[in-house]
């Protein structure tokens, strides 16, 4: 058993003033949901390009999440934020916070969004690993946004073992782009669903300070594809209970993990790479 909070929130304001937002949510998440295990947040939850293009990978932002994590013992998934590369550019950065406050892994996104109006590579440089990681609650794996696009690598992620999926999304991404609520519905749930897989989105909410006005929807999608927890149309918590025996009870019903026939995948994706 896994308990998460969600919380949806947006980047509109100073990076200092978004991460003292960050504190205050986690500090309400803990208070009100004995035993958490995780608090998730939103990507670029700490401001929105193009308003905030780049930060450093340590300063008050780290602090004071690393202050909050060990204040409530409770791990962090804090997000992302447009970390600062020597070429000038930026990495599409998350960063895991443990119990006791220590940032023990970084996934950097590694599908940078060219379409609809958007290019991310203008400002942003790629990842090259993926979001895998063990933690004290289970094994997990992180997609950011935009990745939710490509089911090879949720699959990719399930297929080494991660028990949650968990997606950080600041959707839509852009005055640009209409708003994709349907799209964003079906795509949550059918990873959860076709990766038989715990399913956390958190996506930001509001107007970010560059215009851009993402829809939350932030929700909790169990394995057979049903949401059991969704935030409601503001900046709001959700809570849920993740239960592994269920999870492990619909991957064997299903069959649709174990029934795979990968050597006749192979070939055919090397030949169309």
């Amino acid at each position: 058993m896994a308990k998460v909070a969600v919380c949806q929130i947006v980047g509109d304001s100073t990076i200092e003033d978004n991460t003292r937002k960050m504190v205050k949510y986690i500090d309400q998440a803990a208070s009100r949901y004995p035993g958490l295990d995780v608090v998730v947040f939103p990507e670029c939850c700490f401001g929105s390009p193009p308003t905030v293009l780049s930060m450093p990978d340590r300063g008050l932002h780290t602090e004071m999440i690393a202050e909050a994590a060990k204040k409530h013992h409770i791990n962090v998934l804090a997000g992302s934020f447009m970390k600062k590369l020597e070429n000038g550019k930026a990495s599409n950065t998350v960063y895991f916070y443990n119990r006791s406050g220590e940032i023990i892994f970084e996934y950097s996104k590694s599908h940078l969004m060219a379409g609809m109006g958007f290019r991310e590579a203008d400002f942003a440089e790629p990842g090259n690993k993926i979001g895998l990681l063990d933690t004290d609650f289970g094994r997990i794996g992180i997609i950011l946004c935009y990745e939710l696009r490509f089911p090879e690598l949720a699959r990719c992620l399930v297929m080494n073992g991660a028990d949650i999926l968990f997606c950080p999304a600041e959707f839509p991404g852009g005055k640009a782009l209409p708003p994709r609520t349907d799209h964003w519905d079906i795509l949550v749930r059918s990873m959860a669903l076709t990766n038989l897989t715990w399913t956390v989105a958190c996506n930001n909410y509001g107007i970010t300070p560059s215009g851009e006005n993402p829809f939350g929807r932030s929700m909790v999608v169990d394995p057979w594809g049903t949401v059991i927890s969704q935030c409601r149309t503001c900046e709001d918590i959700c809570y849920a209970e993740l239960d592994m025996e269920y999870q492990e009870s619909v991957r064997d019903n299903v069959g649709g993990l174990r029934n795979r026939r990968p050597e006749l995948y192979g070939d055919i994706l090397k030949n169309r790479a």
